[in-house]
């Protein structure tokens, strides 16, 4: 079986489109995504409207449901200093910016998503098995992550939150961080996602892609969104 995996979105429609057309070049049996669809760029709405109207199944990310329920804070994935100052000012304008609908939707996420990957017990969540708002870097100890792995009762963990792609091997399981479709913390300026092929072995694979920065500064010009958060998106 050959799971695509999408990492947080974060309302980056042109990345979020560049990742679907390299997904079908690509082929896949099951495609899914790890939350966080809205948060940091100008596109909450679409964003939120393609992924469901390609049906990709996902979960509920930190942001989505701090956006759903319009509240003042969303949280941590590890950032801080002038990073943390832009991700909020982009953070307030998508709970101004979004929409009922879209806020219903985001709210209609669940915590978690299970399937079997060629006999594997897999789960889909955004953080970490227990909650959606604790990082699970990769440099945790192996007790922590044996902790984590017996939360999720599962053989393959996928994950996302802290837009840092990894696949770590504890005691048998597989704990996969698919990165970030539109907030590369790896790789500013590109998308992707991440490969998973269960056939007796587990196979990981990250891939990358360059995607039009640019689209994201004339749909903030359009629509206000904070100029200078613009900046998240931009290699240094």
């Amino acid at each position: 079986m050959k799971i695509i995996a999408l990492g947080d979105i974060h309302g980056n429609l042109p990345a979020l489109d560049v990742a679907l057309r390299e997904s079908r070049a690509e082929g896949y049996d099951v495609i899914c995504h790890t939350g966080d669809l809205v948060g940091f760029a100008p596109f909450p709405g679409e964003t939120v409207a393609l992924v469901r109207s390609e049906k990709i199944p996902g979960v509920r990310g930190n942001v989505d449901e701090s956006v759903s329920t319009q509240a003042k804070d969303f949280g941590s994935h590890g950032s801080e200093g002038q990073r943390r100052r832009l991700e909020e000012m982009a953070y307030a304008w998508t709970v101004g910016y979004t929409g009922r609908l879209t806020r219903s939707n985001l709210a209609d996420l669940p915590f978690e998503r299970r399937l079997e990957a060629g006999g594997r017990r897999t789960v889909v969540v955004h953080a970490n098995p227990i909650d959606s708002s604790t990082c699970l870097w990769e440099d945790r100890d192996e007790d922590y992550f044996r902790e984590m792995g017996d939360a999720a009762d599962a053989d393959i963990i996928i994950f996302g939150h802290t837009h840092r792609p990894y696949h770590r091997i504890v005691d048998g399981r597989h704990f996969v961080n698919a990165g970030s479709v539109g907030y590369a913390a790896d790789a500013p300026g590109q998308t992707g996602y991440v490969v998973i092929t269960v056939n007796g072995n587990v196979e990981v694979q990250h891939r990358r892609f360059p995607y039009d920065v640019d689209r994201l500064a004339r749909a903030a010009k359009e629509r206000r969104f904070p100029a200078e958060a613009l900046g998240l998106f931009k290699a240094s």
